[in-house]
Formats: C-alpha cells, structure tokens, sequence
C-alpha cells in the first residue's frame, strides 16, 4: 500500500527536489554526504514523512541554501503544530488597532526577552525536548515581533510590582529582561503600568492572563491565556465589559509611565550581575 501524501509538506519536498537537482546531484549523492538513507530522503521529497530540525540542518548544509530551508521548515512545522486558536489570535492582533496586555504572574508574552521565555517555557513544559521548546520560542518571537513592529496595533501593558522585582531564572536573566522592558517603554513601542505592592491586584487572579485586542470596526475581543494554550472571547458583551472593567480598576491604581519606569530601572539596579 503507498504512504499517505502528508498535505502541509508536500510544498517543501518539491522544493528539497528542485534544489537537489539545481545542485545537480542525485538521491544518493546527498545520502552519502549526511546521514539520512536514500529512501527517507526520497520519503521527504514525495512529502510522505515530515523531516526533522535535524535533518533539515544537514540538508542546509549540503544543498547550500545558507537557512532558507530551515526558515521554510519552521514556516511549515509551525502550520502544522499550531493550534486553531492561536490562528485565531494571530488574525485578531493583526487587525488591532490597541492590545491591552495583562498578566499577574508573569512579564507579559509580547514584552518577554528571549531568556525570559525560555526559562518560563523550561519550567512549565519540563516534558516537551529541546526542540518543541525552540519551536514554541520561535513562535512567541514572532508573535512579539508583530506587536512590536510600530504603529498599529498600540501596545498598553499592566505589570505587577511583585512580577517585576520576581528573579525567573538567574539574576543575568532578570536583569537582561527589566532592561529590555525600559528599552520598550523608552522607545515608545509600548506604554507599560506598574501596579505598586499594596493594591489588591487579587482582583485579576480570577481572570487570569489576558489581552484585550480592540478594533475600529467592531467590539473588542478577550484573549484569555493559559499554560496548555489560550480561548478568544468574543461575546457574550458582559463578559468582555467584565476584563474591560478588571484592566481599567487596576490602571487606575497603578503608577504613571515615567514613575513605572523609574521603578524599573530601580529594580533592575537590585540584581547583582556578574
């Protein structure tokens, strides 16, 4: 019986052939130059098995592509791997004309340095390999990319005191993503609140982490975050009234942008960096 064309690949099998060919070398020319056998090569060009990062590395190497396999395979994998709803999000914010962020424990997504991130995915995804968190990093990169870009979408975020003084992962990391956050503010890509110790920021823990993404021509969509992937809300209108009144109650309590970014400047200054 002949394997099962696999849809999302057979884009890249063509062009691995097309390459190959262009290289003016056959199956077994490539075989012998990596470690893959001649019939898993042929199997990725005909798109019935989807290749690994690895593989995908070493056929950089010797079809001489300086990368663009490997962005192509990213592209591909993450098609693949995505979720409807995070589809969803990406088409929401690129639609936006403001994303509110909000998270009570952590450093926002769009507003995390690399580091950052991955110490938070490390801790929280202590089952997945190497690979599937290079992948979910590449993912929030973009996605922080996109927001971050300029312009429209504008970008508002609420920050815990607690969450910026917090040390995840080692002091160098703290330290490099509190800089990161007053390089954000200072160059205007986003406009970051610091909600001080003492108000009751307890109010937000029954919502969680959220964004509220707004638009010019319809009501506002609620994307409520969690550790296993996320859920857009779009109605009913109470509901999204409610994560409306939750952001504006702990905006009013917090610090003005210049106060805020005093105080993180102040506390990046409280991590001993060697």
């Amino acid at each position: 019986m002949p394997e099962k064309e696999l849809p999302d690949w057979t884009k890249f099998g063509r062009e691995v052939r097309r390459l190959r060919s262009q290289a003016g070398l056959s199956l077994s020319d490539v075989s012998s130059r990596m470690n893959i056998s001649i019939g898993m090569l042929s199997k990725i060009e005909r798109a019935t098995r989807a290749p690994k990062r690895d593989t995908v590395g070493e056929l950089d190497r010797v079809l001489c592509t300086n990368g663009s396999l490997m962005r192509r395979w990213s592209d591909v994998n993450r098609k693949v791997a995505d979720p409807d709803w995070y589809r969803r999000v990406e088409d929401a914010e690129a639609a936006a004309v403001e994303i509110r962020l909000h998270n009570p424990t952590l450093i926002p997504g769009p507003l995390q340095a690399p580091e950052y991130t991955r110490e938070v995915l490390n801790y929280g995804r202590p089952l997945d390999s190497d690979a599937d968190i290079n992948a979910l990093l590449e993912l929030k990169a973009k996605r922080a990319e996109r927001a971050l870009s300029g312009g429209d979408p504008r970008l508002t975020a609420l920050v815990p005191e607690m969450v910026i003084r917090d040390c995840v992962g080692s002091p160098k990391t703290a330290s490099a993503q509190l800089r990161h956050l007053v390089d954000l503010q200072e160059s205007g890509k986003v406009t970051m609140y610091v909600i001080p110790r003492g108000v009751p920021t307890h109010i937000s823990l029954s919502t969680g982490s959220f964004s509220l993404i707004s638009f010019v021509d319809r009501m506002p969509t609620v994307f409520v975050e969690s550790a296993s992937g996320g859920e857009l809300i779009d109605h009913p209108p109470r509901e999204i009234q409610r994560f409306v009144s939750v952001f504006g109650l702990l905006q009013g309590w917090a610090l003005s942008p210049a106060d805020t970014l005093g105080l993180i400047r102040e506390a990046c200054h409280g991590f001993s960096v060697e």
